[in-house]
């Protein structure tokens, strides 16, 4: 199968909004190579994907990507609400979901997951030591109203809303581990890393 091709019926969705209390800054303006951390993925999901989403509640600040900002329904709910406003602004069943503060993006990872989505709600890769990425992962859109439900109910985490939704877990072997800055020192070793 044409790898490109996989990618063309699906949204990318960036999400972009959470507040960031332990980097204690904004990390989507986060310099790597001179280019913003926001900036950098979508320039790389482009090359791959037709649509391009990002969840944030402040559009004003990244208008100039010119790309669709969707905010959450009820601000202060996570990521769990970010993903499922996003997942219902979508208009593809399959969507990839990435978290702003990952700021390397594996392409031929994506491919693989993108490979297993066809049969079930969201595909998960979970690390060697067990740690699911719900943060790099597909979803179906079919997950929205389980979502929904969770969201009513409380349950914010996201690997809980999960666990009522058919998933895939993609075993990461030799993969990129998924890193996040999460913190201003896990940012200054990631940068000193590439220099």
């Amino acid at each position: 199968m044409d790898h490109m091709a996989s990618l063309k019926s699906c949204t990318a969705i960036i999400l972009a909004g959470g507040s960031a209390k332990r980097m204690g800054k904004d990390k989507r303006f986060l310099k790597i190579k001179n280019e913003n951390l926001l900036d950098r993925q979508v320039s790389i999901l482009r090359k791959h994907f037709d649509r391009i989403l990002i969840s944030a509640n402040d559009p004003e600040k990244i208008a100039y990507l010119n790309l669709p900002v969707i905010k959450d329904q009820n601000i202060g709910d996570g990521p769990l609400e970010g993903l499922t406003s996003a997942l219902a602004a979508s208009r593809t069943d399959y969507n990839f979901v990435i978290a702003v503060d990952i700021p390397q993006i594996d392409m031929d990872l994506v491919y693989k997951l993108r490979e297993h989505i066809n049969n079930v709600s969201a595909v998960i890769p979970v690390c060697v030591d067990g740690r699911q990425e719900p943060l790099f992962a597909f979803y179906n859109r079919a997950c929205v109203p389980i979502f929904r439900e969770a969201l009513k109910n409380r349950e914010l985490a996201i690997y809980r809303a999960l666990q009522k939704c058919p998933v895939y877990h993609f075993p990461m072997q030799e993969e990129t581990p998924l890193r996040n800055l999460n913190r201003e020192e896990d940012y200054e070793k990631y940068v000193s890393q590439l220099e």
